[in-house]
């Protein structure tokens, strides 16, 4: 999420030199909490107990799990989604060069990244694949800076990794901001960070050239295949909702949920398909994609409090599987 200065002002937000900070209370007044953002966006917040005007440190001791401090945090947490619904847009990724660089992506390649990774720790890695074998030319993940420069900061930093030649390896390996490919063959692989250390014209070529050598065959993106798929995705009942490996399995490859993933993200081509439906298996929604809650919760579904589909109560559970 980034924040929009207007929109957060006029929420009340009150900026004070490069920072923004709000007041406000809930829970009938019964608690007080200060929000804070800056420039960089990172949120913060604190939370007072109005009846002895003292910080309610039980909000973030997960020892405290009783009803009372549950309901609190709950109360905390819906404010927290309304502001970020009134004051913050959604982006896919987390540096400004990532997002600049994903629109040119799609604006020249007509490529949009997927999430495929159901698993939490990597959900926020998207992945841009060729539109006709589904194989992938880059990868934008947020890493620890020093899992590729062991002498850099242990801060965050975004990264793509990219296909290279093999004799051009060392050469790119001394140029500043490319390093050998984190968790990739370092001998085809790069990873490039995203802070702007590289202009994006040059991460541009290196994405160009990455793609060229990604790109064969067509792999198992059959006209058959897509339509068996959208086919599934069209049986997921009205407020219901499936997840990427319940369709693959269906569909009879279970070991492939991310190539659903893909389907999901071409089927506008195919016609008018309830793709809203088909989630991660947390209930996770498709980043950047912000509609989808909205269409979601007008079928009735439930969203719990970390924002992902209440999977106990709303799951598809089809024939079969």
């Amino acid at each position: 999420m980034r924040p929009v200065p207007e929109r957060a002002e006029a929420y009340g937000f009150i900026k004070t030199g490069t920072c923004y900070e709000l007041e406000t209370e809930f829970m009938d007044g019964d608690f007080g909490a200060v929000i804070r953002f800056g420039p960089d966006g990172k949120v913060s917040g604190s939370v007072t107990d109005r009846m002895n005007d003292e910080e309610f440190a039980q909000l973030r001791n997960p020892f405290y799990n009783g009803a009372y401090v549950n309901t609190v945090r709950a109360a905390y947490e819906e404010l927290l989604r309304d502001i970020a619904e009134n004051c913050f847009t959604e982006v896919f990724f987390a540096s400004d060069q990532s997002n600049r660089l994903t629109a040119r992506i799609c604006s020249e390649y007509g490529v949009r990244p997927d999430f495929p990774f159901e698993d939490e720790r990597y959900s926020p890695c998207g992945v841009f694949r060729h539109q006709d074998s589904g194989k992938w030319f880059g990868l934008i993940m947020n890493i620890r800076r020093r899992n590729v420069d062991r002498n850099a900061p242990d801060e965050p930093v975004d990264a793509i990794n990219l296909k290279i030649s093999e004799e051009d390896a060392e050469e790119l390996h001394r140029e500043n901001g490319i390093y050998p490919a984190y968790h990739m063959n370092h001998k085809k692989w790069i990873s490039v960070l995203l802070d702007d250390t590289l202009p994006d014209d040059r991460v541009m070529e290196l994405i160009g050239e990455s793609r060229r050598l990604t790109a064969g065959k067509p792999g198992k993106l059959s006209e058959p295949l897509i339509r068996k798929v959208l086919d599934i995705a069209d049986s997921v009942p009205y407020g219901r909702v499936a997840t990427y490996g319940q369709i693959a399995k269906l569909a009879g490859m279970e070991k492939n949920a991310r190539l659903v993933g893909k389907i999901m993200s071409m089927a506008d081509r195919y016609g008018d398909h309830p793709c809203h439906r088909v989630v991660n298996s947390s209930g996770r929604t498709v980043p950047g994609w912000i509609e989808q809650r909205g269409m979601l919760e007008a079928e009735g579904v439930v969203f719990k409090a970390n924002g992902c589909v209440d999977m106990t109560g709303f799951r598809w559970e089809p024939q079969g599987l």
